[in-house]
């Protein structure tokens, strides 16, 4: 299971984006994981720039 340290900033930014959210670009998807990098920055009012959330599949099919 992977986790949002387990990827940087600049590795997602060489991926291409499979679909963009409101304010996060979606870099990796499998049948149980999720990788999104947000386009928002500390200029937006965030706590960091370009936040990477890890989403998990869970066995009754919601994601966290």
């Amino acid at each position: 299971m992977s986790k949002a340290s387990d990827y940087s900033k600049a590795a997602l930014d060489k991926l291409p984006t499979i679909t963009q959210g409101q304010v996060d670009d979606l870099k990796i998807e499998t049948d149980t994981e999720r990788v999104w990098l947000s386009r928002l920055t500390k200029a937006d009012g965030v706590g960091q720039d370009h936040q990477i959330t890890v989403e998990h599949l869970h066995a009754d099919g919601t994601w966290s």
